[in-house]
């Protein structure tokens, strides 16, 4: 009988003992819940990103083109006697390209002399007698006109002298040479193509909204080919647009003292615009908004998700530039396809996964 009482007493203890214990432990409960409604919150992983200053720049594709090409014509007739330059010869301003024969020139030349001596003696001796009364003023103004006419006729005689040698006006190459020894130049014709290669033009055509605050004589880069980039400047800026492409022309000067810039080469121009505060994202980190708009997801202080809409200024290899967001913003960078703007989250920075701290 005292057996069974004892077993009623040890096994009374233990369940009072077993209901204060579950009393004890009933306050964690909340702390609990509190725990299971932090996980249920959606995580995502969150960079601190900051504006700093980007060069804006533009880069559009172009071609060489020489400044200058001349067709250097004969300004007088006549039989071509010597060829002293090649195609591909460089030349200075005054070499001689073509020569021609000098034929009647040198008899036209002293007859003009002639001419002009004998206009001058008479109109002295008539402007003589005229003073002494001999002389009506209609024969003075007679002599008078044949002295002009006949100085105006030695000088196109002296000209057509000069111009049996053609010869090339600027520094340059010669492009082509479409005559020969012997061929009969009319007045008119070519003798030569002389193409000036320095500078050389890079040509370039950019959109409205590229031409910016573009200026005159403002620096630009340009890479010629797979050739190393050559600093030039502005010299030319359309104020038409090609009423095809609606482009504007850009034309940037590039030294080429040593003649190794090629017209009609493909190039690259790479034209400064000034600089902006601006992030630097990878292009996953942008998203749409419902109206299509181009923006970026960050998380507040908060920890609530903001859709801030965004300018792109550029993108390079090293991820978009992009303008809008604050100078400093937790960007979202994985996880932000999964939520909405106004929803709160759980964020976790690059940083503390990298460190595990």
């Amino acid at each position: 009988m005292k057996s069974t009482y004892t077993v009623a007493i040890v096994t009374a203890i233990i369940l009072t003992t077993w209901l204060i214990s579950g009393q004890i432990e009933a306050p964690e409960t909340p702390d609990k819940a509190d725990t299971s409604r932090t996980e249920s919150l959606s995580r995502v992983q969150t960079r601190i990103s900051a504006a700093i200053p980007f060069v804006v720049q533009i880069r559009a594709a172009g071609e060489t083109e020489a400044k200058r090409i001349v067709k250097v014509r004969a300004e007088s007739s006549g039989r071509v006697i010597s060829l002293p330059v090649e195609k591909g010869v460089r030349v200075n301003e005054g070499d001689l390209l073509c020569k021609l024969a000098l034929e009647d020139r040198k008899i036209k030349l002293e007859k003009a002399k002639s001419q002009l001596r004998h206009a001058k003696l008479e109109h002295q001796g008539l402007k003589k007698l005229s003073q002494q009364g001999f002389q009506a003023e209609v024969q003075m103004a007679a002599a008078e006109v044949n002295l002009i006419n006949a100085r105006a006729h030695l000088k196109l005689q002296e000209l057509n002298m000069a111009h049996r040698n053609i010869i090339a006006p600027f520094d340059g190459l010669v492009q082509s040479r479409p005559v020969n020894t012997g061929d009969f130049l009319q007045q008119g014709q070519v003798c030569a193509d002389v193409l000036d290669p320095d500078p050389m033009l890079v040509v370039a055509h950019v959109t409205q909204q590229e031409l910016g605050e573009l200026t005159l004589t403002g620096a630009a880069d340009v890479r010629i080919g797979d050739r190393a980039i050559r600093r030039g400047s502005v010299s030319f800026i359309s104020h038409a647009a090609d009423p095809v492409t609606r482009t504007y022309r850009v034309e940037v000067e590039v030294p080429n003292s040593d003649y190794s810039v090629r017209d009609g080469l493909s190039a690259e121009l790479i034209l400064t615009q000034g600089s902006v505060m601006a992030h630097n994202v990878s292009p996953a980190s942008l998203s749409l908004s419902d109206t299509g708009a181009i923006g970026a997801k960050i998380v507040n202080d908060d920890d609530v998700v903001e859709f801030i809409e965004v300018e792109i200024v550029s993108d390079t290899a090293d991820g978009v530039w992009l303008t809008g967001l604050p100078s400093s913003a937790r960007l979202i960078t994985v996880g932000q396809e999964l939520v909405f703007p106004g929803q709160r989250v759980s964020a976790v920075s690059e940083t503390t996964l990298a460190t595990g701290v």
